[in-house]
Order: structure tokens, then sequence, then C-alpha cells
């Protein structure tokens, strides 16, 4: 009894001893947790701008209390405590708190042995209390922005960092289990470890969109369209003249500009941050890398003047790629992958030792990396084509990460052409050029084309083992050649078309689908919808040239209406057995062949190479797509890629109605499903509307608007936009009673009728047919549906203007007697709108 109560002495007398000690040190220790908020928290605005910083020095109470349990593993507490100065980070996502350790490690002495990261201490199948603690101290050659005491050097500090979501987890769970003075019952410790998992799966998932709004943030641009695009581009200069030190919005402005093509513009708005800077490597690193870019853009025709060479040196430093002198200056960091790959592209013509060594080293830095892998990959298989074999995994990788990319609609159109590159690389041909084409689809600047073209031909060395090689290098040219027409471009496209073929005369509907002997019923049963819907159409129909299929219903049309259309068919140089060339003339006028062997893209890839060297425009062709396989598929999509209007016909199958599974097709503006209707597909055949001069056409729209409009009031409608009067109808809606009224001509001329002057004011128009009215109504329906679907209106069970969905986009079978009345009454004005203008209907035939 006596010796325990002479231990209790000695022990109180110990802890009089440390806490004396302490309080004697407890102001300097306040002290550095002010200093080292103040250090934290200017970190902070740069790495982590709502990260919470909180520091606080112990309280000499919990000094006592913490070393009194401690005194079995400390005798001397008061200095060999670690934490009696503390400070936290919470940031909101692990990619800032890796960020924020880089910043600790960079900037103070680190303890190694008493720091630790707790989540190493959790076994594989554990989930719980996780944080990374540092113990540190402030080092005398630093600048930390602000005076540091002389006090405050040498004491030690613990810092903690961790994620919102750790953070929630360790302020109740670990300080109920781990810090308390009892052990939880086992129930509550399962409990609280089924909540840490669930924890730990939302901070990741916080992460993995971190990442990928951090990559939709940086390809913002890409996915705009060329106005939109322009609009954000207006809204941020103006932002940033009130903001005019916002770095952020400024590299986010100057990379609008680079998507867009304007270098001059991007280096306008970056220059002026660098020269705020002593040194460019003060500069925001994303300022730096766009800017060197610009530069090297802006200057690319004097690859070894001052200027382009300075973009290099941007990037150089942009990328981490520092000297010797420099390197105990700065920060240790991860390499920037896009800045190495746009170093390395830089010295292309110039260096190539240079251009393979920093592709190389971009993709050491990060194998996975879509843009490195890419680039490396063209400049190793000059030297070792068996590198394929090798890295084979690397690119299947590479191909879902553009999928995932493209998905979120992030990295484009760059995601695309390097999908389109590993499939070639894989020897996947046909699913290489449905990347291309897709790529092709969102490239918004002339540029973007090149580039991709010029990384293709830098495969030429190894063409002959990639099977897709000529029909991607065909679909980018053609691509330059319809969007950003030039001579170099034409001449090479020239170089490519049919010898000894004559020029192709507009309009001209390509008309595409199933050949193969397994569809013949099927494509047979739409034979009398074609002949009826091409029964009025001039101009050239392109086809495959065989008796089979689809192609064969073409040459069954061209027979059906002599002297009016012109029939082309493709064929490739050997035939397969299963196919009969069409060798009638009076069918197919005009066979054209390529070199392929069986066919393939490059069938309608020549006959866009012909129309575009014959001076066609992508505005004077349609496709008609019924169905169809692989070719057929890689036609729609072609053609959508150059920008042409592609109509398919709804409920035809195969390849026709895949193509609408596919979000980015099914969100393109150029891509149409055509109920199977005549009167519809005749209107869509029609690229150029008939003729009527402005002076007739202008009266006569507003007479069909004000009809419409007197109707619809009667009838009690009276919110809907499309009720204006004609001086606040919309010019939408001014258009789309415009194209009614220049129908008019194509109408009449259908039921053998035309339009002339009457010679005296009472002149009256020959009376119209109750046949001719049904022949006319349907007509009209067919020319409403497709001008709705090339406005972008899609069916719908309701009417919403805002959503742009109709129930009434059907074919004329389908449509409600209702509906059906509305197009009999609309017609029957014809005639008197007509002559409200001094006009009269009279028969020719």
């Amino acid at each position: 009894m006596s010796e325990e109560k002479v231990n209790s002495g000695e022990v109180s007398a110990w802890l009089d001893r440390q806490v004396g000690t302490y309080a004697d040190l407890a102001a300097r220790y306040r002290r550095y947790a002010e200093v080292l908020e103040q250090v934290l928290g200017r970190a902070a605005r740069d790495i982590a701008p709502q990260a919470i910083v909180q520091t606080r020095a112990k309280k000499v109470p919990s000094f006592a209390e913490k070393a009194l349990r401690k005194r079995h593993k400390y005798d001397d507490p008061v200095n060999l405590f670690t934490d009696l100065c503390g400070g936290r980070v919470i940031a909101r996502t692990r990619s800032e708190v890796n960020a924020f350790c880089e910043f600790i490690e960079r900037e103070f002495d680190i303890d190694w042995e008493n720091s630790l990261d707790a989540s190493q201490r959790l076994k594989p199948a554990e989930f719980g209390y996780r944080s990374i603690h540092y113990i540190v101290q402030l080092r005398n050659d630093r600048d930390y922005g602000l005076p540091i005491p002389e006090e405050v050097y040498g004491l030690k500090a613990e810092i903690q960092v961790r994620t919102m979501v750790e953070h929630a987890f360790a302020d109740f769970g670990h300080d109920l289990s781990y810090k308390g003075a009892f052990e939880l019952p086992v129930s509550w410790q399962r409990e609280l470890a089924s909540v840490a998992a669930a924890l730990e799966e939302a901070d990741q998932a916080f992460s993995r969109i971190e990442e990928q709004l951090s990559t939709y943030a940086t390809s913002y641009g890409a996915y705009l369209g060329e106005d939109e695009l322009q609009t954000e581009i207006d809204t941020l200069e103006v932002v940033l003249e009130h903001d005019p030190d916002n770095e952020k919005l400024a590299a986010r402005l100057g990379k609008l500009a680079i998507t867009k093509g304007n270098w001059q513009k991007a280096i306008e708005v970056l220059e002026p941050f660098v020269k705020k800077k002593e040194k460019p490597e003060l500069v925001h690193l994303p300022i730096l890398r766009e800017l060197g870019v610009a530069l090297r853009k802006a200057n690319r025709d004097d690859p070894r003047g001052d200027e382009y060479r300075r973009g290099q040196r941007y990037l150089e430093i942009a990328s981490g790629l520092v000297s010797e002198e420099e390197s105990d200056k700065r920060s240790k960091r991860q390499p920037d992958v896009d800045a190495l790959c746009s170093l390395a592209g830089s010295w292309k013509g110039i260096d190539e030792t240079r251009v393979r060594e920093y592709y190389q080293r971009a993709f050491e830095t990060d194998p996975y990396d879509t843009y490195a892998l890419g680039n490396y990959l063209e400049h190793e298989l000059q030297h070792n084509p068996g590198v394929l074999v090798a890295v084979r995994p690397l690119m299947q990788t590479a191909i879902e990460r553009c999928q995932a990319q493209a998905d979120a609609r992030v990295n484009l159109p760059w995601a695309f052409y390097d999908k389109g590159k590993f499939h070639l690389l894989m020897d996947e041909p046909h699913k290489s050029l449905e990347a291309y084409s897709k790529a092709l689809s969102v490239s918004s600047a002339e540029f973007m084309i090149e580039t991709s073209l010029r990384s293709l031909e830098r495969l030429e060395s190894v063409k002959t083992h990639l099977h897709g090689y000529e029909w991607a290098r065909r679909l980018l040219l053609l691509g330059l050649a319809a969007r950003f027409p030039s001579r170099e471009v034409a001449e090479a496209i020239r170089e490519l078309a049919t010898k000894g073929a004559g020029p192709i005369r507009p309009p001209v509907l390509i008309v595409a689908g199933g050949t193969d002997p397994r569809v013949e019923t099927q494509m047979q049963s739409y034979r009398e919808l074609l002949l009826e819907a091409l029964a009025g159409f001039e101009g050239t129909l392109i086809s495959g040239g065989t008796t089979q299929g689809i192609s064969g219903l073409v040459g069954d049309a061209a027979q059906a209406y002599p002297g009016r259309i012109h029939t082309i068919g493709y064929l490739p140089e050997l035939i397969p057995k299963d196919a009969t060339k069409d060798g009638d003339p009076m069918r197919y006028k005009d066979i054209r062949y390529t070199d392929g062997h069986g066919f393939s893209p490059i069938e309608p890839l020549q006959n866009w190479i012909d129309l575009l060297t014959s001076g066609v425009f992508t505005s004077q062709v349609r496709v008609l797509g019924i169905g169809g396989g692989t070719i057929a598929s890689a036609e729609y999509r072609i053609a959508m890629a150059l920008g042409a209007w592609v109509g398919l016909i709804a409920k035809s199958g195969r390849e026709a109605g895949r193509i609408f599974t596919d979000a980015h097709w099914a969100a393109s503006a150029v891509l149409l499903s055509l109920p199977p209707d005549s009167e519809t597909i005749r209107a869509f055949a029609e690229p150029e509307p008939a003729k009527m001069s402005r002076e007739l056409c202008e009266p006569i729209a507003q007479a069909i608007h004000e009809a419409y409009r007197r109707e619809r009031l009667d009838s009690g409608q009276l919110s809907d936009s499309a009720l204006a009067d004609w001086a606040r109808l919309s010019g939408d809606y001014k258009e789309s009673n415009r194209d009614q009224a220049r129908h008019i001509p194509a109408k009449l001329e259908a039921i053998g009728c035309t339009y002339v002057k009457a010679k005296r004011a009472s002149g009256k128009s020959v009376k119209l047919m109750p046949h001719e009215i049904e022949v006319l109504a349907r007509m009209e329906h067919g020319r409403w549906v497709v001008e709705k679907l090339l406005k972008g209106w899609k069916y719908g069970p309701k009417r919403d203007p805002e959503k742009k969905t109709n129930p009434s986009l059907v074919g004329w079978s389908e449509l409600s007697e209702q509906d059906k009345e509305l197009d009999r009454q609309t017609v029957r004005k014809i005639p008197h709108y007509l002559e409200a203008q001094g006009q009269r209907i009279q028969r020719v035939r």
C-alpha cells in the first residue's frame, strides 16, 4: 500500500514537471499554429480552393491527460510528442489530397519515421479510418510568402490530410472507436466498417467524377458547335475584362481559341500572364502549355524562328523538363503528358530523334494515355514493327479509355481519332473506319483533320499490314475536301478520281442497303415504295451496280423512268461469286470500278471522290438507306461524316436500325428516320426546292400562315408561338410557310398542271378533282414531315415545341383522318392563294 502511494507521488511529480515545461512552451506552439494556418491556407488557394484548413496548439490540460495515458510509452512527452501543434487539411477529393501531400513533402522537413498513411495499416479486405499524417518542421531555406518568427523554427507539428468523406468517418467513427476511453461493441464496429466501405466507394466515385470533369473542362469547346464555340469565346472575353488576373479563366479562353484554330487570339489572351511574372517557370502551367501550343502553331512556317522556339521553351517548362541548375529550385512533379506530346510534335521535321525521345518519355510516364501511346507507336513502328504484339493489351485498354471519353463527350475529336488509329493497328478495319467517321463528324477546325491525316500517313511504311489504312486515308482527304477545300487537297482527290469518267450532275441520290441474297425477298418488298417515290425524280442515282437487292431496285427505277434518271454503279474489280453485274444500259448507264477485291468501303468512298471532283456539294446529295449490312453501314457513316443528309427507312432492319442505337449517330443532326411512305421519300430525295419567285412566294407564305392562324384561333388555340401574327412570327416558322409556298409548283406538276399569269382579274383556275386533292394532300404531308425532320423534330406521342416532338411525323397510312383532312384543306386553298396574286392554274397535259 505504501509503495503504491510512493509511485503515485512520483507520477504526480513527474507530471507536474512535464506540464510546467509545456506551459512555458505553449505560447510558442500557439504562434506556430497561427503561422501554419497561414502557410497551409495560402497553399490551399492554388491547390484546393475549397479545402478546409484547421490548426491548433495542444492545450495544457489536453497535454496533461495524454502525457499521463501515454506514460508507459513516452517518458519525456514534452520533447517526444510530435503533435503539440497540429494542422488539418480537409480537401474535396483524392487528387486534391495528393496535390497537397506533394506541397507538404516539398516545402517542409518530414520526420518520415513518425509520419504515416493510415490507410496502409488496413488489411486488404478491411475498411476504416484513412488519413495521411505528416510530422513536419518548417524549413529556413523556403520562402513561404510571409514572415516566419524565429521561435517556431525547430518545433514539430502533425499535419493530417484527408478528403471530406474520410473526415466524415474520422470525425465520428475514429473518435469513438479509436480515441474513446472504451471499446465499442463488435456489432457497432461491424456497422461502422460497413459505413466506412460505403464512404470509401463514395470517395472513389467523387475522384472518378472529378477526373472526368477535369478532362471535360480541358477539352471544353470541342463538343460545341461553331456558333456556340464563338459565343462562349465572346462571353469569356467579357468576363476576363472584369477579372483580368484570373489565370484559370484565361487558360480556358486560350484553349477555346486553339480549338477554333485561332492561334493569334490564344496568344493575345495568354501572353500578358507570362509578362506579369519574372520567369516563365512561375506561370500557371496550363497557361504556359496552351501558349506554347499557340506559338508553335502560329509560327509553324518558321520552325527555326525565335517565336517558334519560345513556344517550344514554354512546352519544355510545362512538361516538367528542366535543366540541372533548375532541378533544385523546382518541385519534382510528374511530367505533363499533354505538354510532352505537344513538345514532341513541335520537333517533327526538325529533329526526329527528339520527337521519338519525347514521345517515349510521355509513353513511359503514362502508358495508358491515348495521346502518348498513339504517337509513341507511330514512331516506334518505323524502327520496330514487332512492337504491336507487345502493346496489344495496352491498345485494348486505350480503346476503352477513348470510348469512355467519347461517351462523356470529352477530348473530342481526338478520342475518336485515337480510337480509329488503335483499331487500325489491331487489324479491325471496319471499327477503325467508324471511329474515324465519328471523329470527322465532330472536327470543328481544319487543323484537326490535317493533324490526324499526317498522323495516319506516318504509318505508311507498315500500311501493307494495315487492312483499312487506305479507307481511313481517303476518308480524311474527303473530309478536308468537303469541309475545308483547298487547291492542294482538290488535286489529291482528283488523282484518286475514276479515270476517264465523266462529271456527275446534281441532284444526287445515293441509294444503299441490303444486297445479300439472304435478304433478297425483304428488299423486293420495297420495290413499289421506291418506284413510287422516284416517279418525279430527275437527277443522278448512285448504287452498287448489281442485279441483287437494293442495287437491283435502283436499276428497276432507271428502267421505269428512262430519260430522267442517270444511274451510276460502283463495283470492285473482282466481284464476289454471289453477285451479278447489271450490264443493261437501260438500268445502269455508267459502271465504275475500284481496285477492290470484293465489296468494301472503297466503293462508297470512290463515289464521294468522284462527286467532289465533279464539283458536287454535300448539300446536293442525299443518302437513302434500306436495311443493309457492313458495307451499307460504312456508307451511312461516311456520308454523315461528310455532312450529307442520310434518311433511313424506319423498321427496314439491320444496320438501318442499329445505327439509331449508337448514341453518337442517333444525336446527329443529319440522320433522319423516314417513315416507309413514298411521298416522304420523294420529298427527301429532292434537295433543291422548286423555283418560285420571291415576289410571289412571300405574299403566298403570309396567306398560308394567316389561314393556319385563323383556323387554330377559331378552335381555341391561343398560346402557341406558331400562331403569332406575321410581323412577330419567328424566323423558323416564317421559313416553314415559305417552304410550303415554294413546293406548290412541284405539287402542280405531279398532277399535270402549272400556274400562269391570269389574263384578267377574274381569271379562274381549273377545278381540282378529288383524286388530285388526295395526291396533293399526300405530297404536302410528306413535304411537311421531311421539313420537320430536317429541323430536328422527332416523332412523339404529344406535340411539344420545346422537345421538338410531334405525333403526326408518320406516313400517310398511319395519319389520323383528322390530320389527313387538314392536309386536304391546305391544298384546296392553293388555287385561292395563286389567284390572289394574279395567277391561275391550268393543265399542261
